[in-house]
């Protein structure tokens, strides 16, 4: 709740009834598609990643944090998702570590 007080001090209008996401009207909530439309998307297109939606964001924010060795059920909780949901459809792991893996079994069994 802190942070939701903190974020209404800075906005435009700070009475309680005021939405914490505006539009620029300020009678109506900020709308997640005409966001995306309007500042991610043109500026995702200048660096050649046009092809890029909200579902590649979701996938891509779930398996760098994986990367960083992110608990899991912190990664999912972001998410809102149970962990099942986070590991199993979201995360995936990298070429880097899949390729460690199969060089790993190689080397194991070369040993046997």
């Amino acid at each position: 709740m802190v942070a939701i007080d903190q974020w209404r001090a800075l906005s435009i209008s700070t009475s309680q009834d005021a939405w914490v996401f505006p539009s620029e009207k300020l009678c109506t909530p900020l709308s997640r598609d005409n966001c995306w439309r309007r500042d991610f998307k043109p500026r995702l297109e200048t660096v050649g990643l046009g092809w890029v939606n909200f579902q590649v964001m979701r996938k891509t924010h779930s398996c760098l944090l994986a990367e960083l060795d992110v608990d899991p059920k912190v990664r999912a909780d972001q998410m809102g998702h149970t962990v099942d949901v986070n590991e199993n459809v979201y995360t995936r792991a990298s070429l880097e570590k899949r390729r460690a893996a199969v060089n790993a079994l190689e080397t194991a069994l070369r040993i046997m």
